[in-house]
């Protein structure tokens, strides 16, 4: 047995056996000793002739600590002040992406992106640097978030993940020329120290919702590590939306 289902079981026998207690009347726990532990005894003899219901607790206990930690980090996942956001920036539904410049499956899934702000008009993205590959992949999101500044964001940004080859500075600063930003405006701004914070303020963030790869998606309450298909991710950005609408209600 892991450590996770020992740790479960022994939530599970101490909620069991508060829910015992309160349905006995026992509001001021006046049980004794051994009643205490004959009603533990009942409980563990009933899971473990049951063990089929350990995995559901376990999803259950999982999904619970997953929401928790989104809501403890709802403003630094959106609204953070400093990340791109594109689609529909009013959209009722918003993926976030945490993302390599150097990731490959960073760079497949920027069509299944791209085409996901196409199809759905009600979908906003926002895109966190997540630099954790290569040392030009600092650069390039040092490259990416300056351009922000010149009104270039998401032009580089999708240049950046189309690029083929082994990025290196000289090759950053060369896309960044072909898709019209001011090279020396883009280095001096990438010098600015806000930049390496945001960083590790993005890199504190994934490690708090243990976001160890790239890419990484969030989609209302679900956490989503690695790539996956066009059709997946629309499935869940539906069901976020279904799963917002039956909040309001």
């Amino acid at each position: 047995m892991s450590n996770f289902i020992k740790v479960t079981f022994n939530i599970l026998l101490g909620i069991a056996f508060f829910m015992a207690s309160m349905s006995a009347g026992a509001v001021e726990n006046d049980f004794s000793a051994k009643q205490k532990q004959d009603i533990n005894q009942m409980i563990r003899a009933y899971i473990l002739e049951h063990p089929e219901i350990l995995p559901e607790a376990i999803q259950i206990l999982q999904n619970r600590s997953r929401k928790a930690k989104l809501e403890q980090n709802h403003i630094g996942l959106y609204e953070d002040g400093y990340s791109y956001v594109s689609g529909n920036i009013e959209g009722d539904v918003t993926l976030i992406e945490f993302f390599d410049y150097n990731c490959g499956y960073c760079k497949r899934a920027l069509s299944t992106i791209e085409k996901l702000k196409a199809d759905d008009g009600n979908l906003r993205v926002i895109y966190k640097e997540f630099p954790i590959l290569e040392e030009s992949s600092i650069t390039a999101a040092k490259a990416a978030m300056a351009a922000i500044n010149q009104g270039k964001y998401e032009e580089l940004h999708i240049a950046l993940l189309s690029n083929s080859g082994k990025l290196t500075e000289d090759r950053i600063f060369e896309i960044a020329r072909e898709v019209g930003l001011d090279e020396k405006i883009l280095a001096k701004d990438m010098t600015n120290p806000l930049l390496d914070r945001n960083i590790q303020i993005n890199r504190r963030l994934a490690q708090a919702l243990e976001i160890n790869g790239t890419p990484g998606f969030i989609i209302g309450e679900a956490i989503v590590p690695g790539a996956l298909p066009y059709e997946e991710l629309a499935k869940l950005i539906e069901k976020a939306r279904q799963q917002a609408a039956a909040k309001a209600n």
